[in-house]
């Protein structure tokens, strides 16, 4: 029916108002579905700029505060789904299904492709695209004499289209080429490990960013760093003046995506303050000092668990997990506490993507 409707009445609209036309529809469903309508729909579709303005869209519309958890279990239908809403979380009920076979825990995200494994045994990993539930099962382990993982991450280098999935090892990292089906590896020049309070790697602005514990003989401490895919290298990015600061007491780094830039959070012990930065755009930054600016500090504010996150915004509030806790800021005051049973896990976002893991 969709063939033949496009046969009789589209044949003499311009092909820039069917792309306008087909870019208003949220529903990836559809728009995988239209792919078969004819060449030119299929070739509009598939065009990575319109897949990119397409999940940019889905991103800016009202009520797009869905987020998945990142376990699931046999008795579950799927990764269950959880909505932020009217100053109210709703949890539960709807879940994303078709989870592929034997996969049961969410690692990380990027452009709505999520890194699975398996929990009971993380020797299996594939990509795979909720919305449109595209997978790819990436080839193999990659093996370091039987070096641990200490985390993970996926990037989407634009210019090639190539999803890269990283692994951070103790002393070296490997990389997975979706486009090559290829793995590659490089040193890291120093010793790191996971510090325990950040999760996954977090894509945002072009790259994918960690904080890191590292050892050297040179340097001990906590670092951020961040995957480049142009060069295949991972690069250290200062972090805000007022973390080197001997005189002030921050704990609990963490990082997250906010408004399509980075955000790092740092909680004052002292003072019992909330710190929150925001990078400015553009990945190539260098250790220019100027890159960060203060987006809010909120006082009074107690933590329980250290490895509380800020998780998104919801009008001009920013909400922050902590286990069963969301707390709720915004002008510098702790306005609300939102509670909800978070057992399985953190949250990460639910996108409407046409991203393939291929």
């Amino acid at each position: 029916m969709a063939r033949k409707l496009a046969k009789t009445s589209s044949s003499n609209i311009p092909p820039e108002i069917i792309e306008i036309i087909l870019s208003k529809l949220l529903s990836v469903k559809s728009l995988v579905r239209f792919k078969a309508v004819s060449k030119s729909w299929n070739t509009i579709i598939s065009d990575p700029l319109f897949i990119q303005n397409h999940l940019q869209s889905s991103d800016n519309t009202p009520n797009n505060n869905l987020f998945l958890r990142r376990y699931t279990n046999s008795t579950d239908r799927g990764f269950p789904l959880v909505k932020l809403e009217g100053g109210k979380i709703h949890a539960g009920g709807i879940s994303v299904e078709n989870i592929p076979n034997g996969y049961n825990v969410i690692l990380c995200d990027c452009n709505g492709v999520l890194l699975l494994t398996d929990r009971c045994s993380e020797k299996k990993y594939a990509l795979w695209n909720p919305s449109t539930r595209r997978e790819r099962h990436l080839a193999t382990r990659y093996e370091l004499n039987g070096d641990y993982v200490v985390d993970h991450g996926i990037c989407y280098d634009k210019i090639t289209g190539d999803f890269k999935v990283v692994f951070i090892f103790a002393t070296e990292y490997a990389i997975y080429s979706c486009n090559n089906y290829s793995w590659a590896k490089n040193k890291l020049g120093t010793k790191c490990r996971n510090i325990g309070s950040t999760g996954s790697g977090i894509f945002v602005d072009g790259a994918t960013y960690w904080i890191l514990g590292v050892e050297s003989t040179n340097i001990s401490g906590t670092q951020l760093v961040y995957f480049d895919s142009r060069t295949d290298k991972l690069k250290v990015l200062r972090m805000p003046e007022q973390l080197y600061d001997d005189k002030i007491y921050f704990l609990s780094y963490n990082i997250a995506s906010l408004r399509g830039s980075l955000c790092l959070y740092s909680y004052n012990y002292h003072e019992k303050s909330v710190h929150i930065w925001i990078k400015e755009k553009g990945i190539h930054v260098g250790d220019n000092r100027t890159n960060w600016k203060e987006f809010v500090t909120v006082g009074y504010f107690r933590v329980r668990y250290l490895w509380m996150t800020p998780l998104c915004f919801v009008e001009n509030k920013v909400v922050f997990q902590e286990k069963s806790i969301r707390f709720v800021s915004t002008e510098k005051t702790v306005e609300e506490f939102l509670a909800v049973d978070v057992y399985r896990g953190r949250f990460i976002p639910y996108r409407n993507s046409l991203y393939y893991p291929a």
